[in-house]
């Protein structure tokens, strides 16, 4: 009688953990779900100064309604400082319709292997920085012959009545797919818990049936 005891306090002992277990899981999930990478950004302003560059941004001001373009570059690339000081120079003019998020890749992991990332998304190979995405047009690289193409791209972007963002787009599907994962191992646990609670059930109806037969034997024997 002991020794079943002894069983029977052992299974509710690991149906207890495979609760908690499950629990736990289910609060865990949203961890593996949302967890995400934070990359380092410049603005326009710390941009321009991180390379030395003069400006005037008095009346410059970022809002939410502004286009945003990403700048993948370089500190001390002279490609990715002409088209910082291009910025600079049409902001007279452009500075209502976008803000700047940079992210320098040169001394960045990280910030690398989010342009790594964003080329791959896009399908422009990423040949070097710049790398410039406005809405969804990519320029791989500036020069001065690019100038009327951007200017036209931020404003074409800031009139839709829907922007495209491709970091946004990206995480889209970053979060699907954390979703299915997290999915998998939900249901693979699940399985696994309901299999071992199942079968340590059984085993202790099985136990529970051979006491009683012995109690019974028991009986007719006094």
């Amino acid at each position: 009688m002991k020794k079943v005891q002894k069983n029977t306090g052992l299974i509710s002992t690991i149906i207890t953990i495979l609760v908690i277990v499950l629990i736990f899981s289910l609060f865990l999930m949203p961890i593996w779900v949302h967890a995400s990478s934070k990359y380092k950004t410049m603005n326009l302003e710390n941009s321009l100064k991180d390379e030395g560059i003069e400006y005037d941004l008095k009346d410059y001001k970022e809002t939410d309604n502004q286009v945003v373009i990403y700048l993948f570059r370089g500190k001390g690339c002279t490609v990715c400082r002409n088209f910082l000081t291009f910025l600079n120079s049409i902001v007279p003019e452009y500075g209502k319709y976008f803000k700047l998020v940079s992210y320098e890749t040169w001394n960045n992991a990280d910030n690398k292997e989010l342009l790594n990332k964003v080329a791959d998304f896009t399908g422009v190979a990423n040949e070097g920085v710049p790398y410039i995405v406005i809405g969804d047009q990519v320029f791989g690289g500036y020069y001065s012959g690019y100038d009327e193409d951007i200017k036209k791209a931020i404003k074409d972007e800031y009139n839709k009545k829907t922007r495209y963002d491709v970091l946004e787009e990206m995480n889209k599907d970053t979060e699907a797919d954390n979703i299915s994962n997290s999915s998998s191992i939900w249901w693979s646990l699940l399985f696994t818990s309901l299999s071992t609670i199942i079968i340590i059930g059984y085993i202790y109806l099985s136990n529970k049936k051979i006491m009683a037969k012995l109690s019974k034997l028991e009986t007719k024997k006094k």
